[in-house]
């Protein structure tokens, strides 16, 4: 670099706005020419002096006009934080609505797949360990059996034929097995039913006032909840039949009164009146 090169660049280098390169070789000259250094110094020096000229000649700002550039300021500041926190905010809902959306997608999934195995459980028609067709008799007869006490539902016009222990995926059931009129046909058709505990509320279903109907394998799945007890029943009913055999409430059991014995006098005679 030449002292003419050198010359366009001296107020550039003092105000700091050369890349790197220029930079160097601008003082790599200037510590090789005296006379160039001397330019740059009267330079630097000219620029410090209009400096200091212009900031005594310039009035200080009024307090008004500081307390409007502050408020300003703080505006534009707080429009910023609030636009981050709307951000943020629907960023957060985003996040919350997939959640919600992906935890009832897998609640369905996993419902539907209670219904497959239970659909799939009943069409196969597993032996009965236990014949009996009063529901008090099965519920003593699964007394014990169980992780819970099967209280066996007494359906309208359907029979129970009898039942057995079984799984629902890998909770232990109890399977009543019914026999039901269809409208369709003379003959009777079988219900299967299944009830096991739910403590941890897998199948997420209501009561039995507003059961889940849904269809697997060609069959019927209605399951509704009772507390920490499931029920599945599983048939090839109609829907009509089904309304029918279900009612909304679960019927009232009536009491048996239980006979209390009388108790006769008994015939003592006092021993003087004995021979």
């Amino acid at each position: 670099m030449n002292c003419r090169d050198l010359e366009p660049l001296v107020m550039p280098y003092l105000d700091g706005e050369l890349v790197e390169a220029e930079r160097l070789a601008v003082e790599r000259h200037l510590t090789e020419c005296a006379g160039c250094s001397k330019q740059a110094e009267v330079g630097r020096h000219n620029r410090t002096l209009l400096r200091t000229l212009v900031k005594a000649g310039t009035p200080p700002a009024p307090e008004s006009l500081k307390a409007k550039i502050f408020t300003s300021v703080r505006a534009v500041e707080a429009r910023q934080r609030q636009g981050r926190f709307l951000r943020l905010s629907a960023a957060a809902a985003g996040v919350a609505l997939c959640a919600f959306v992906g935890h009832q997608q897998w609640r369905s999934f996993q419902r539907r797949l209670y219904v497959e195995d239970a659909a799939s459980r009943h069409a196969r028609q597993f032996p009965l360990e236990v014949r009996l067709p009063q529901p008090e008799a099965l519920e003593a007869w699964f007394d014990g059996k169980l992780g819970h006490r099967v209280a066996v539902p007494r359906f309208p016009n359907a029979i129970a034929e009898g039942a057995r222990v079984l799984n629902v995926r890998e909770k232990q059931a109890a399977y009543i097995r019914y026999d039901a009129p269809a409208r369709a046909s003379a003959q009777p058709r079988q219900v299967g039913l299944f009830v096991f505990g739910d403590n941890s509320n897998d199948v997420d279903v209501g009561a039995r006032g507003a059961p889940d109907l849904r269809n697997s394998n060609g069959y019927n799945v209605v399951t509704w909840r009772e507390g920490d007890l499931v029920y599945q029943l599983v048939t090839d009913l109609e829907e009509d039949d089904i309304r029918e055999l279900l009612p909304s409430e679960p019927p009232m059991r009536v009491p048996v009164p239980v006979p209390v014995p009388t108790r006769r006098p008994l015939d003592v005679q006092p021993a003087a009146f004995q021979r």
